[in-house]
């Protein structure tokens, strides 16, 4: 076998994982050392450890289990004798130390270290993500106890049903529309619901661990990436069960929205970029009255945060997962499909502006795709095609002021609503006037 550029990157590889795992192992301290804070001056004295002995153990185990498998492509008896002997000195290890340190959890990653080094040879990148992994679930040890102490039996009992819901349910319906009209796919709309349900779920947890503002704010931004409609609903569905958190629901909602108005934006940048400057009137004054009400909801929702009035501890989050508003949302949805359906059966092509308005009641990105292959043919003018879209968008946002209203209640409706169709209103009228 002739040394060749490869095998030395995989012998890099196997040394790397060893050197990866040996230092996060060697610097976590053990009680009474140096690094621990709440050693006692006695204990403060004590010599400090030398901590590249773990890093040598562990680089040397991974170093050999490359070793045995470059043999095992030869002598796979005389590969599995070295590991066997690896392993057997591991556990001499520690039935030496059980009686001062009875946790296994060095011990295993020793066992992994040197799997994940033979499997350098033959996978080398998948090896090293496998050990990046395992190095952040051994450094997290302390944060997961502080989070751990924090769970409930109730959220753990719902973390199952979601994750129920998604690799069984949702895999055995069928993924194609039952009616006549080609609208009610029941795989879609479980995926609707589970979408929603999973936007209300994760929302839940980051209000959580981060507080009521930073938890929410990250909700309705990321959200906003693959659904404001979902957002929207989710987002009513907590404003109704937990009003003391209204301004932070409404805060989340526009944040949502506004990362809708950019997405669009860059949806048209990548298929016309004519398109998108058209679009820059109108989207970038929704974006900017987006920006300020959120601005303003943001030192609103801080002045009469829950904490300050009342204690955080006392603020009451409900259960994190909840199929009922997810799945009358869903009904609404497909409704509103359906009418957008007939309507454009009746309509055909006799007006795009009436198409446009249509389709962006159920959603706004199959009609930019649309408008955008048009445009970018020259089957349509781009001023005409921002106007399109720009309607579909004020339509989609007086579905989601309908959402607010029905799901979370006239003051959140109201609110939501409010800035929604002033800030959408406002980027058509810009968009018609230049």
């Amino acid at each position: 076998m002739n040394l060749d550029i490869s095998i030395l990157l995989k012998i890099f590889y196997a040394l790397g994982i060893g050197v990866l795992i040996g230092l996060e192992r060697s610097l976590t301290p053990p009680f009474g050392s140096p690094c621990d804070p709440d050693a006692t001056d006695t204990e403060q004295k004590r010599e400090i450890p030398d901590i590249l002995i773990g890093v040598r153990t562990f680089s040397i185990l991974s170093l050999g289990g490359f070793s045995a498998a470059m043999i095992g492509a030869v002598q796979p008896f005389i590969a599995l004798v070295i590991v066997a002997g690896l392993i057997a000195f591991i556990l001499f290890s520690y039935s030496q130390t059980r009686h001062t340190d009875p946790g296994i959890t060095t011990e295993i990653s020793a066992v992994i270290c040197c799997g994940l080094g033979s499997l350098c040879y033959t996978w080398p990148l998948e090896a090293g993500v496998l050990a990046l992994l395992i190095t952040i679930l051994l450094a997290l040890k302390r944060s997961m106890g502080r989070v751990l102490l924090k769970l409930k039996r109730v959220e753990l009992t719902d973390t199952l049903k979601f994750l129920a819901i998604i690799l069984i349910v949702l895999p055995i319906l069928p993924n194609r529309a039952l009616d006549a009209y080609g609208v009610f796919n029941p795989h879609k709309v479980m995926f609707l619901v589970i979408l929603i349900s999973g936007i209300s779920f994760v929302g839940y947890f980051l209000t959580k661990f981060l507080g009521v503002d930073r938890g929410l704010g990250l909700t309705g931004l990321f959200g906003g990436l693959t659904s404001s409609t979902a957002v929207t609903a989710a987002m009513a569905n907590q404003a109704r069960q937990t009003p003391a958190l209204l301004n932070q629901c409404t805060f989340a909602t526009i944040i949502a929205n506004a990362t809708m108005f950019c997405r669009v934006l860059v949806v048209a940048a990548i298929l016309d970029h004519a398109l998108m400057m058209q679009l820059v009137w109108s989207l970038g004054t929704m974006t900017a009255g987006a920006a300020v009400a959120v601005t303003l909801l943001w030192l609103r929702s801080k002045n009469n945060a829950p904490g300050k009035s009342r204690g955080s501890e006392k603020l009451d989050l409900k259960n994190p997962f909840s199929l009922g508003p997810a799945i009358k949302f869903s009904l609404f949805f497909v409704c509103i499909l359906f009418v957008a359906k007939i309507a454009q059966m009746y309509l055909g092509d006799k007006g795009l502006y009436l198409a446009s308005l249509v389709s962006g009641l159920a959603d706004v990105d199959p009609i930019t795709l649309s408008i955008a292959e048009q445009t970018q043919t020259a089957q349509l003018s781009h001023t005409v095609g921002a106007v399109g879209i720009t309607i579909a968008v004020v339509a989609n946002s007086a579905v989601k002021s309908g959402i607010a209203f029905f799901s979370g209640g006239w003051k959140f409706g109201l609110r939501v609503g409010s800035i929604l169709l002033a800030v959408t209103i406002a980027g058509l009228g810009v968009l018609l006037l230049f």
